[in-house]
């Protein structure tokens, strides 16, 4: 009937976009059995972040100010709201993210021709100020920033060669 009818007619129902899962938050470390966990994860500083630490943010001025955050498939995950940085640190130290930061971090050093390379996590060929263009001969470019201005200092074959100009 009429219902049918109305039902077949009505625009879709947006469906909601899927998020992954949120870890679980950690609880304030205020018994020794927290403590204890805590000692065994190592944080992950940062000279960049103002907090001191990597993935922790401060957002206000509250009774849970810190907040952890990592980044999965492109996504923002807010992993939890703290009192403290350090605890916001504690939890982000578990993650499957900061594992992977530890683990580049204690990864010796890249040498090229006995010359120590800069790596980066955020370039698309791993080391600092090198970026890749396409597949060519040459696909490899070292560039610095001078005055205000881009510098391409070459092209190279290697990600290794334009990094050990760099």
């Amino acid at each position: 009937g009429i219902a049918d009818l109305a039902a077949r007619n009505a625009p879709p129902t947006p469906r909601p976009a899927k998020r992954p899962a949120p870890l679980p938050a950690v609880p304030p470390s205020s018994s020794a059995a927290a403590s204890k966990q805590s000692s065994a994860v190592q944080l992950i500083t940062s000279a960049t972040n103002k907090t001191g630490f990597k993935g922790v943010y401060k957002l206000g001025s509250g009774a849970t100010p810190y907040s952890a955050h990592v980044y999965r498939n492109g996504d923002q995950v807010v992993l939890g709201h703290f009192a403290t940085a350090e605890e916001a640190a504690r939890c982000y130290a578990r993650t499957p993210e900061a594992k992977a930061d530890l683990a580049v971090s204690a990864a010796p050093p890249v040498l090229f021709d006995g010359v120590e390379l800069i790596t980066s996590e955020r370039s698309n060929s791993g080391f600092k100020c090198v970026c890749k263009l396409h597949n060519g001969a040459t696909p490899y470019y070292a560039q610095v920033y001078r005055k205000g201005k881009n510098v391409i200092l070459g092209r190279y074959a290697t990600a290794e060669e334009a990094a050990r100009v760099y």
